[in-house]
């Protein structure tokens, strides 16, 4: 593609664009929709959050929230028919790839798996992928496992799906949007935020042994 060669849980719905929450997630995410981007090196997509629907419905919640960066997005029940969640969740990362590719009409996403723990070659290609999707207005969704987790996690492993709509610092950090937040996950999720930042180096290690859209 080229693109490609130009660079080489399983766990409503309120619009904003920035999430100011630190690493530590402690801060509220702003309701603003706009972001002016004083600095090249930041970008954020214009998005709506979206509480999954079911414990199991974080795939489609997840890719119901990466579409509403281009287009207004189907429901959540039409993308788990899509994708084929199932009561055990959406099976892998391909069939969000499939799905983003399908409603938007596009060829551009491809399906990167990461190994556990990823190598640093991966780690490159996601922080790449991360400023190369996010500047041509394209967001990723991953597929992780705690393992690593965002502080205010629920314990336990936990495979999930997050929508990623941002970078700042050059790529080194990642705006995650989480259908997960604000409890939808269940009473262990009630401190996560709706959205939040978390170093790109943090989320390669969530990934590891899955895999992102991008």
């Amino acid at each position: 593609m080229i693109r490609r060669l130009a660079t080489l849980l399983v766990v409503g719905a309120s619009t904003m664009a920035l999430a100011s929450v630190g690493v530590a997630g402690a801060n509220p995410a702003p309701t603003s929709t706009t972001l002016e981007t004083a600095k090249a090196d930041n970008k954020v997509l214009n998005y709506t959050w979206r509480r999954q629907e079911t414990g199991y419905w974080c795939g489609p919640g997840s890719t119901q929230i990466a579409l509403s960066t281009r287009i207004s997005p189907p429901s959540q029940q039409e993308l788990a028919n899509f994708m084929g969640t199932h009561t055990g969740g959406t099976d892998h990362i391909g069939l969000v790839r499939n799905a983003l590719n399908h409603y938007l009409g596009t060829s551009w996403f491809e399906a990167k798996n990461m190994a556990d723990p990823p190598s640093q070659a991966q780690r490159d290609l996601l922080r790449r992928d991360l400023v190369l999707n996010i500047d041509n207005n394209y967001p990723i969704v991953a597929n992780v496992v705690s393992g690593w987790r965002p502080p205010g996690y629920p314990g336990g492993t936990i495979y999930h799906y997050v929508a990623v709509v941002g970078y700042r610092s050059g790529g080194a950090e990642a705006l995650i949007a989480d259908p997960a937040g604000e409890g939808s996950g269940g009473g262990g999720w009630a401190n996560v935020p709706r959205a939040y930042w978390i170093s790109t180096e943090n989320l390669g290690t969530w990934i590891g042994g899955k895999g992102y859209a991008a």
